[in-house]
Formats: C-alpha cells, sequence, structure tokens
C-alpha cells in the first residue's frame, strides 16, 4: 500500500534528505483529498455503517480537532488584521495544521496496523539520524567550544529533539502488533533498545539541552501508562536505577557533562551581572516578550514584530546588543513567540495545538486494539515532548518541524481512533 510506505519513509527521511518530510506531508495530504471525495458516495458510506461498530470519535472530538488545527492560522489572520502586518509567509508553517485534518480523516478510514508502520520508520528513523550524525556530522560550532552536530540543512536544537522524539517513540510503540514467535519478539525488542540509544546518542552530540529537560517528562509517562500493569518491586527498583545511570551518563559522557555543568555557570554569571550568557539572552529574550505581551495582550505585535522590536528595546536599555541579535532570529520560546506576537488569541491556539492531541491519544491509552493503545502511547508521548522543547526554543518556525508534529499527530491519532471499528477488537493478548 502507497500510504504505508509513505508512512514508514517519512521518519527516516526527516533528518537525513532536505524537503523529504514537507514533500511526503503534501503528498499524504493530496491522497488524503482524494480518498475523502471517494467516501462521499452512498455506497461507501453504506459499507462503513454496515461493518462498523460504534465510531470511536464524537462529532464534538472531531470539531474540537478541526477547530485546534485551525487555531493557529487563524489567529496569525487576526493578528495580522489588528495589526495591519500582512504577509503570506507567516501562513507557512502554520498552514501544516490545518492541511493536517484530512490527513487524519481520511487515514481513518485506514486499518490502524497499516498506519502503524510509521513505528518502524520511527526506528529506522532514528538508527539513521545517529548514523548521519556519527558518520557525516555537520558541526554547527558553539560558543562555549563544544562541538554542535546537526545536519546540513537542521540546526542542532531540531535535530537533537527530533532524533530525541524517533527513538522515544520507537519505545513507546513496542508492542503494537503480536509476534508468535519469541524469537521475533526479542529481535523486535533489540532493535526497538537499539533505536532509543540511537536516538538519545543523536541528541547528546547535538548538544541540545531543551531536549534533555523532556526525558523526565517521558519516564514519568511510562510510569503513569504501566503503573497499574508492571509488579511494584519493579517500579522501586527502577527509580535508583534510573537516578544511578543519570549519574553516570553525566560523569562519562562529556557532552553532557560540560553541557550540564554549564547551566551552572551561566546562572552564576547572571547573578553577577553578565547576562550575554546562553541562559542570561534567554532570559532577556523571555522578559521582552512578556513585556510586549503586557503592552498588546489581546492580538500582540504581528508575527515579526518581536524582531522589529529589538532594536528599540537595545537602545531603551532592555536588552544587550548580543541578546537583540538573538532575538533577531526568535523568541527561543514557541509559546512566548505566540503570546507576544499573537496575543492571547495566539497563546489559545498554540495551547490547542498540544492540549488537543493529547486529550484525544490520553482517551485510547486503553483502546481494545493494540496498534491503537501504541499508537495513543506515541501520541502523548511526541505531544508532551514538543511542549517541552517548546518551552526552551521555538518549535514551529520551520516548516519542517511543523509538517513532523501535525503529521505524525494525524497518523497516531487515525491509528488511534479507527473508523472502521469492527477490527478494533484485541487480535491477541500483547499489550
Amino acid at each position: 500500500m502507497a500510504i504505508a510506505a509513505l508512512l514508514l519513509a517519512y521518519p527516516i527521511l526527516t533528518l537525513t534528505v532536505a524537503g523529504a518530510v514537507n514533500s511526503i506531508f503534501f503528498v499524504l495530504f493530496l491522497m488524503s483529498c482524494g480518498i475523502l471525495l471517494r467516501h462521499l458516495w452512498p455506497q461507501t458510506n453504506r459499507f462503513i455503517e454496515q461493518n462498523c461498530f460504534v465510531d470511536p470519535l464524537s462529532t464534538a472530538a472531531a470539531w474540537i480537532y478541526f477547530l485546534s488545527m485551525a487555531a493557529l492560522p487563524v489567529a496569525v489572520f487576526l493578528s495580522q488584521w489588528a495589526n495591519h502586518r500582512w504577509g503570506w509567509p507567516y501562513y507557512d508553517a502554520v498552514s501544516r495544521f490545518l492541511l493536517a485534518a484530512p490527513i487524519f480523516f481520511a487515514l481513518r478510514k485506514i486499518q490502524p496496523q497499516y498506519l502503524m508502520t510509521v513505528q518502524p520508520g520511527m526506528i529506522l528513523g532514528a538508527l539513521a539520524a545517529c548514523g548521519l550524525a556519527i558518520w557525516f556530522p555537520h558541526n554547527w560550532g558553539g560558543g562555549d567550544g563544544l562541538d554542535r552536530i546537526g545536519s546540513s540543512f537542521v540546526n542542532p536544537i531540531h535535530f537533537g529533539d527530533i532524533a530525541l522524539t524517533l527513538g522515544v517513540l520507537s519505545a513507546f510503540g513496542l508492542g503494537w502488533r503480536c509476534m508468535t514467535r519469541t524469537g521475533l519478539n526479542i529481535i523486535n525488542s533489540i532493535f526497538v533498545v537499539l533505536a532509543l540509544l540511537a536516538g538519545a546518542y543523536a541528541s547528546i552530540l547535538s548538544g541540545s539541552r531543551g531536549g534533555w529537560i523532556a526525558v523526565p517528562v517521558f519516564l514519568l509517562l511510562t510510569y503513569g501508562i504501566h503503573r497499574t500493569s508492571v509488579r511494584g518491586w519493579i517500579l522501586l527498583a527502577g527509580a535508583p536505577a534510573v537516578l544511578l545511570l543519570a549519574i553516570l551518563a553525566y560523569v562519562s559522557i562529556p557532552e553532557i557533562h560540560h553541557r550540564i555543568g554549564m547551566i551552572a555557570n551561566n546562572l552564576h554569571a547572571f547573578d553577577q551581572g553578565n547576562e550575554n550568557t546562553s541562559i542570561g539572552i534567554r532570559f532577556q529574550l523571555w522578559r521582552a516578550a512578556l513585556v510586549i505581551f503586557s503592552e498588546h495582550p489581546l492580538f500582540g505585535v504581528g508575527m515579526g514584530g518581536f524582531k522589529e522590536l529589538m532594536t528599540p528595546m537595545q537602545q531603551a536599555g532592555q536588552l544587550t546588543p548580543l541578546a537583540a541579535d538573538f532575538g533577531r532570529q526568535e523568541v527561543h520560546s514557541e509559546v512566548l513567540s505566540r503570546l507576544s506576537q499573537l496575543g492571547v488569541v495566539g497563546f489559545a491556539a498554540i495551547m490547542a495545538v498540544y492540549v488537543t492531541p493529547g486529550w484525544l491519544f490520553w482517551r485510547r491509552l486503553h483502546a481494545s486494539h493494540s496498534a491503537s493503545r501504541a499508537a495513543a502511547r506515541m501520541g502523548l508521548a511526541l505531544v508532551l515532548g514538543f511542549f517541552v522543547y517548546g518551552l526552551t526554543v521555538e518549535t514551529f518556525d520551520l516548516t519542517m518541524t511543523a509538517a513532523f508534529y501535525a503529521l505524525t499527530t494525524a497518523v497516531l491519532l487515525a491509528a488511534a481512533y479507527p473508523q472502521y471499528c469492527m477490527i478494533d477488537r484485541p487480535p491477541c493478548s500483547a499489550s
């Protein structure tokens, strides 16, 4: 099936081939429009009605999802209207969310086991990202003397975050299909562990600390999902084991030791009045974003308005020249970027992009079909991960990252909420 092949391919190509995820996104969008048009015919609808049990997706939930995906483009339009700052490029990245809606509704008509070919794609994608970082590294450099590895077209922050996401989602998708042979289960588990380690190592080589903040969140999510199905002594033994591994990683891996150690150095320098450190610059930009929001609370200053205010704020002594230079690139926070440039409307829109899919995934964690349960676990990890990443970087300023998040969310939601509910029966006892 062509769609299954595309779903297998895009996680592999996201970090290795420039423009691949956007190209596959639009191919799937066009195919999805064709599927939706085909299913408008009465005989197709009758077939679905006769072979489907209760649809797991209510009409209200479907509308909430659609409106949430449309929220950011609408917020951009309202802000442009209020500030008279018009420009089509500002719709480029945010349009991916709206265009993902037809993909979700169309892929719901495909059995989830076909959609879950995205999970082996995540495994291969994490391995490919690690291989690229090791054998074909692109060193973006860093002001702290440490190599920052990315790809030729993805900066280290986004490279590390997506590589980590690929590895983590591979692990959360484990068990989506039952393998009758023990040997196959062992081989599959080995590849999942390798993918998790590969994604983590690629993230380490990138030096992206913002992504590492999500690791405790992923661990807490794992505990929350399995706390009733795993014996208590395993969980009790797991906590100190994880702590020991964290300490060993800090001590033995130079990249982690150096980057984590810099946090204390940066905070100390900031306390002594040196604001031109990595953390100090972020503090300045976040403070500037809050000041801008306080002055333009409803619709913000418009897309691009934050960058234009860097010079006046520097001249007013609110920013150092170095921080102003960084601010002309980005706010270094997805949430504060939307808050300052789109106001409270934009804040509500970006939160809808996180909260609505997260809520929908949470509702399907205990679905009867193993593929739907795995998709819900993967989707919840994806949403939580990107929310944490967005605390310290603008995650959706690039069309590539917006397309990856929107497409992956749509695919996993479609697997979690299949319209062909007749298959939503457990084919075996796997979790």
